[in-house]
This record gives structure tokens, C-alpha cells and sequence, in this order.
């Protein structure tokens, strides 16, 4: 397939009547918004070397830009939402400034493709979930073949390692599939990124010993369905034995990778998860819904029993493993007695993290032909009722771990005070240190290193400690 095969659009839309200049007349300085998931932002990382390749520099603000590109979400309307504002906002610029190009890549992108077009005259380019690695190319051609959609599906995941922009922290996203099979009722992402693909592991490999060479201490393995890793590449490979083959790479300290479904976790994953010390004791697992009756609707292809299964066989491996969960409600159809088998669920887990989140309508998916007849009243209750049960569960758990020990990955500064670093446990623990010990020490130039800490105090979204003893 040709990867730049694209739909092309006439010039003529633009509703601009100035000329803009050639190409290589222009200063290259472009702006990149990113929305969405942990996938979109490794794309965008992955966008801005491409453009540095081609004499791009990565500014702060689209007003010192003269190409600004948003990396859209299509998740949930709102996300949609808040692209809609930024191309209306950009619009009054645009008619001012012809040299001015504006991109939109990502989910949104590949789900409204041409209709971005005709609904924004301001926008020069748009790009899907696979192409966006052409985007030089694709800014080269403007001048001559004018607005440009580019969305067509190719073999990125085959196609060699991408250069990509990472940001000086101690984790490195590595995407290792991309797509999703399941088709659930309520989501986009079969349609916007695709038939499940994976990445040969040879490739993952090599960019995870680029990325512990350059000074990452852990990686997160991304995936829509990241336990289905390997089930398109017919070698044998899966999930368990590449964790085991990153296991190996000398100065990595921690692996971790999200999001996993309930069917595909099988007890091979599990087994490798519990016997390998540098994988992360942590899951995140969406539950979605604690009735029967509503997942049958979201078309999640297990049932409520099923899920607990899972919780009991990786708790048998791993006691300790921290289980997150995301949670929908307010789907069509669903009752007080369904919203009741959820907080019934969420109970019986005892999870250690949650999002939350109201049910949207998203056009081009099944649930879109069902009424959303929750009221939006009623979704914003049982949103908040999930979340206070959530909060509630783990300031009481946290209580708990007071006194207990743990080893840190120091990741940096607080975010929210300069005199603290902040870091996780080898499951998914936020534990906040003082960053000055009793003889002056600073606990910043464990960055990237493993610190012992004793848990002493916490609140409900973070744990308190003090270093026990520190280790390279």
C-alpha cells in the first residue's frame, strides 16, 4: 500500500485570498497541542522529530508558530469539544496570516476526515492515525495540490523505528500495538485507530535500549489492548515473553504497560508479572460496569463473574498487585439496579485507583443507535457517587500502609512543592519525600534511582514517607 496515498482536497476551499509563500520561504517553527491518551502524546513526540528532521524548531505558543497542529481525542464529545474551540479561535488569525498552516491530526482526524475540511476553511491539513509520520512530506505538497486528508490506514507498526522526541523524565512511552478487535458499543477507537496490529518485538526491543541509553529508567508499553500484544504477528510472541525479553535490558528498572482488557490476561501474563522484579505489581484493567445486563449492551464480551475471576487469579499470583479500573455510567438503558451492581463491584474489588466517567454518544459506534436516556442530572449522581466510593476506599486503605516499606522510583519534583520529590512504588503507589534529609542530603539526585522509604502519613490521593536507605 502506499502510505501517501491520500484523499486530496481542491485548493479552492481555502477561503483565504492571499497567496501564501513557498515553502522554504516560511520560518519553521510549529506548535503542537496534544489531547487524549498516553498513545496520543508518544504520536505527537514521535510527529516533532519527524519535523525536526525537516528544520522544524518546537516552540511554546502557537502565536510564535507558523504551523500549528492539534493531536485530537475522539474518545468522549467533550475532547472533540475543546479541538472545536481551539479551530474557532485560530480562525480570525488564519484570514490575517496566508503563511500560517494549521494541522489536525490524530483520532479526530481520522474519524471526521473531509468534513473537517468543509466545516474549517482554516484548517490545511488533515491527518490520520497513521500517517501522521508523513507529515513533512505532506506540508511539502500544500503549496502545489492545496488542503490535503491524509488518513488511510498503512503498516506503521512494520515500517522500522520512527525517531521520536522524549522529554528529559525517567519513563519512556513505547507503543507496541495499536488498533483494538472488540468493537465495544461505546467506543471509537476500532474505528479511528484501526484492526489490532502489533510491533515485532526485535523492533520494541531496540527502542527501549535507545531509550534506557539515553537515560530512562523505566518504560510503559502502550496499547489499546495491550495484552493482545502479538496475536497478529504468528511467531509466538505475546505480552509475557516480551516482558521477559525487556526484562533483560542491563539499567532498566521498571517496566509497566496499559491498558489491558479482562479477556485477553491469561495466566502466563500473570505468572511473568508475579515471577519478574523489575514489572510493575499494577493493572489497569477497566471494568466498565458491575452488571451483567449493561455489559451485554457495551458488548465487552465477559461478564461480571468473569471479571472477578480475573481479580482472584492475579491476587492469587500477586496479593500485593494494585488493580485500576475505569468505570462508565449513565449507558443507555442502564437502571438504578445496574448502577448498584457497579458500586456493589467496586466494593467487593476494592480497586486502587478509578476514572470515572458519564457516558457520551459517539457517532459511527453501535451504542449511537440507542436512545441516551439516562438524564444528564442522573449521570453527573452516580459519576460522583463512584468517585466518593473510590476516595473513601483508598484513604481507608492508605491508612493502613502506614509503617510499611516500599522502593521508590524517584521520578522528580512534586508538582505541587519544590521541597518534595515524588515517585512510585512498584505498583502504582504516588508516594511524596521530603526532599532534604536531617544531614542536608538532596533526595533530587535520586532521579532516575531506586529510594527505600517507610510510609508515615497520606491522604487520599497521596502517600507521605521518609527514606529508609537508598540504593543505585
Amino acid at each position: 500500500m502506499d502510505l501517501l496515498h491520500n484523499t486530496l482536497v481542491s485548493a479552492a476551499m481555502n477561503s483565504s485570498t492571499l497567496s501564501p509563500q513557498p515553502v522554504q520561504q516560511r520560518s519553521r517553527k510549529v506548535y503542537m497541542e496534544t489531547f487524549g491518551c498516553q498513545m496520543n502524546q508518544a504520536d505527537s513526540d514521535i510527529a516533532l522529530a519527524r519535523l525536526a528532521e525537516a528544520g522544524y524548531h518546537e516552540v511554546s505558543s502557537g502565536d510564535e508558530a507558523d504551523l500549528i497542529i492539534y493531536n485530537t481525542c475522539s474518545v468522549r464529545d467533550g475532547a472533540e469539544g475543546k479541538i472545536r474551540g481551539r479551530l474557532g479561535a485560530i480562525k480570525q488569525r488564519k484570514s490575517s496570516d496566508p503563511n500560517l498552516r494549521i494541522a489536525v491530526m490524530g483520532c479526530m482526524a481520522q474519524r471526521a476526515k473531509e468534513e473537517l475540511l468543509k466545516t474549517y476553511p482554516q484548517v490545511d491539513l488533515v491527518v490520520g492515525t497513521d500517517q501522521f509520520v508523513h507529515i513533512p512530506e505532506l506540508l511539502e505538497r500544500l503549496p502545489e495540490e492545496g488542503r490535503l486528508v491524509a488518513t488511510n490506514f498503512g503498516d506503521f507498526e512494520n515500517s522500522g523505528n520512527w525517531s521520536t522526541r522524549r522529554s528529559d523524565g525517567v519513563n519512556a512511552w513505547i507503543p507496541v500495538m495499536r488498533g483494538c478487535n472488540y468493537n465495544c458499543t461505546y467506543c471509537i477507537v476500532p474505528t479511528t485507530r484501526g484492526r489490532e496490529k502489533s510491533r515485532p518485538p526485535h523492533l520494541i526491543e531496540q527502542e527501549a535500549r535507545e531509550a534506557v541509553a539515553a537515560g530512562h529508567a523505566q518504560v510503559t508499553l502502550l496499547g489499546q489492548t495491550v495484552d493482545a500484544y502479538g496475536k497478529t504477528l504468528g511467531d509466538g510472541s505475546n505480552l509475557a515473553t516480551l516482558l521477559r525479553r525487556l526484562h533483560a535490558i542491563e539499567d532498566l528498572k521498571r517496566i509497566r504497560f496499559v491498558t489491558s482488557h479482562p479477556k485477553d490476561i491469561t495466566d502466563e501474563l500473570l505468572d511473568t508479572m508475579a515471577e519478574l522484579p523489575k514489572v510493575a505489581k499494577h493493572l489497569h484493567v477497566p471494568a466498565q460496569c458491575g452488571s451483567n445486563r449493561i455489559l451485554r449492551l457495551m458488548g465487552r464480551r465477559y461478564t461480571r463473574e468473569g471479571y472477578l475471576d480475573f481479580v482472584r487469579r492475579a491476587r492469587e499470583r500477586m496479593p500485593d498487585v494494585e488493580l485500576l479500573t475505569d468505570i462508565i455510567v449513565g449507558f443507555p438503558r442502564e437502571s438504578d439496579a445496574d448502577f448498584q451492581e457497579t458500586r456493589t463491584l467496586m466494593q467487593e474489588v476494592g480497586f486502587a485507583g478509578a476514572y470515572v466517567f458519564m457516558y457520551s454518544p459517539r457517532p459511527g459506534t453501535g451504542a449511537n443507535n440507542l436512545a441516551d436516556d439516562v438524564p444528564l442530572e442522573v449521570k453527573k449522581a452516580r459519576c460522583n457517587d463512584i468517585l466518593g466510593l473510590q476516595l473513601a476506599h483508598q484513604e481507608a486503605w492508605y491508612r493502613t500502609l502506614h509503617g510499611r516499606e516500599y522502593e521508590v522510583l524517584v521520578e522528580g519534583l512534586s508538582k505541587n512543592n519544590d521541597q518534595r520529590i515524588q515517585g512510585r512504588s512498584i505498583g502504582n503507589l504516588n508516594i511524596l519525600v521530603d526532599r532534604f534529609t536531617a544531614d542536608g542530603r538532596d533526595l533530587l539526585q535520586q532521579r532516575g534511582q531506586l529510594l527505600r522509604v517507610r510510609i508515615r502519613d497520606n491522604t487520599n490521593l497521596a502517600l507521605y514517607a521518609d527514606p529508609v536507605q537508598a540504593h543505585g
